[in-house]
């Protein structure tokens, strides 16, 4: 049986899932940099038989791995960019281990470190294939010397088929998930991530000032940031805003799909998966620009807006067009259904697979 090293950040459930297919297919050793190293809630991690570098044991494996590299027939690292994983990929190319590597999502700038650059270019140049999420991805790898050829797309996601909508709710179904939510009626608009400078919840929430008072907005996920959200709360005296705590998935899906519409002002994001899970809740997307989801998923006037990262009226004239049309909201909600139909775990897994197989079977 083909032996196999996984690579990944962190063991995210969208990642574990590629580990736990590839342990069923061939001889696997999981390895993450961490258990769970941010601060998303702990429950969201996922739990299963891998091994961490944050831990005694799983780092003298990890080494023990890498002193007997040649025996692996392939090397897949999901994530590039931690020290971990560059010397891993270093080390593959210096033992002409065949490797594979990822690229969920990628804003297109360099740096300006002349190191850093020829460093990315070593351990990207040669890889027997490249799992790109979009034209971002892919751009990014060609930047740093990738055979296009070898360059594999991936619809990435975090959400199951079983996840989408077949169709957008109607109002009465959205008016009876907010009573069994607690949530008011009238226009929603939600945003979800976690309460951190980056994603300028802040600025949503000096902007709201301008809403009409039926016009709420929940913002779910907290962190570091929820104290100051709500002293701009009390300051401001704003009554149709709230603030909700992180959700386990499932009950977070019922939030989306009671709303009317996604906003996401992120200042930067390097993919953006809670762009997928709101389209598949059927809801129209206003994102900036600094969001690769953003840019791979929403089309402009057909399943919401990309707007200029720092043009605020914009983005709020935005949102109110969709809220006050009800025609281009429907419109715009089965259209987000139609563009995320393709973007589900299983879908990404069995294009990942298929490209790990072929470089193992020599195609």
């Amino acid at each position: 049986m083909k032996k196999v090293l996984f690579f990944a950040v962190y063991p995210a459930p969208y990642r574990a899932v590629l580990a736990k297919a590839l342990a069923e297919g061939y001889q696997t050793e999981i390895f993450y940099a961490s258990g769970g190293g941010d601060d998303r809630a702990a429950q969201w991690f996922d739990r299963g038989s891998y091994h961490t570098l944050d831990t005694r044991n799983g780092m003298d494996f990890f080494r023990d791995c890498k002193k007997r590299i040649n025996r692996f027939d392939l090397v897949v690292v999901m994530d590039f960019s931690g020290k971990e994983s560059v010397k891993l990929l270093a080390l593959c190319r210096r033992k002409k281990v065949p490797y594979v590597v990822n690229c969920d999502g990628v804003m297109l700038f360099r740096h300006g470190n002349f190191l850093r650059d020829w460093i990315k270019k070593y351990i990207l140049g040669k890889a027997a294939a490249y799992l790109a999420s979009g034209a971002h991805a892919k751009q990014y790898f060609l930047q740093y010397g990738a055979d296009e050829a070898k360059i594999h797309f991936h619809p990435f996601t975090s959400i199951y088929q079983s996840d989408i909508l077949p169709a957008p709710l109607s109002a009465d179904e959205k008016s009876a998930l907010r009573e069994k939510l607690g949530l008011p009626h009238g226009k929603l608009c939600i945003a979800v991530g976690r309460y951190i400078p980056l994603k300028r919840y802040d600025v949503l929430l000096a902007l709201w000032k301008q809403m009409p008072p039926d016009a709420n907005l929940l913002l779910i996920g907290g962190g570091p940031e929820k104290e100051h959200y709500q002293q701009i709360l009390s300051e401001s005296g704003l009554q149709n805003v709230i603030l909700e705590d992180f959700h386990p998935f499932a009950e977070l899906m019922e939030y989306y799909r009671a709303a009317d519409l996604f906003l996401h002002p992120t200042s930067y994001d390097v993919w953006g998966l809670v762009v997928n899970e709101a389209m598949a809740s059927g809801l129209p997307v206003v994102v900036s620009d600094t969001c690769v989801a953003g840019l791979e998923l929403v089309k402009n006037g057909e399943n919401g807006y990309v707007v200029h990262l720092g043009d605020d009226e914009d983005f709020l004239q935005k949102a109110k067009s969709i809220l006050e049309d009800d025609k281009l909201r429907a419109s715009m909600s089965a259209s987000a259904i139609q563009t995320i139909s393709d973007y589900t775990v299983e879908k990404m897994v069995q294009s990942q697979m298929k490209t790990i197989g072929e470089v193992l079977s020599g195609e």
